[in-house]
């Protein structure tokens, strides 16, 4: 007995690799945003850096200032520039959005395998 099987599709492994780093990018901007929704802010050079140095189609976000470590560590937190601002702010921001960014990184690959 011989039983053959023709699976035919339009999707290639470009095609999923594509998808995913699409949702990737997506998913590393929407981190970004919600990260720096909770990161200390004085002059506004700690955000701005992570705008300039983040590797977003990577999903690799820095924060690039000779005190960027300190403040990320260092608990007190001045929150009259940003109320929100929060030592670790990533870690809030991930205990805070983790779910949604996983909808987010499942929508834009569904999105990118659907072309």
């Amino acid at each position: 007995m011989r039983v053959e099987v023709d699976i035919r599709s339009s999707l290639t492994g470009a095609d999923a690799e594509q998808a995913t780093q699409r949702a990737i990018a997506a998913t590393s901007q929407q981190a970004l945003k919600d990260c720096n929704f909770y990161c200390k802010q004085d002059t506004g050079a700690l955000i701005q850096s992570s705008l300039i140095h983040s590797d977003i189609d990577g999903g690799v976000l820095k924060w690039v200032t000779p005190y960027a470590v300190p403040q990320y560590t260092f608990p007190p937190t001045r929150t009259d520039k940003n109320p929100n601002a929060s030592p670790e702010w990533c870690a809030v921001a991930e205990a805070n959005h983790k779910d949604e960014w996983n909808r987010v990184f499942a929508n834009a690959h569904k999105e990118g395998m659907n072309r």
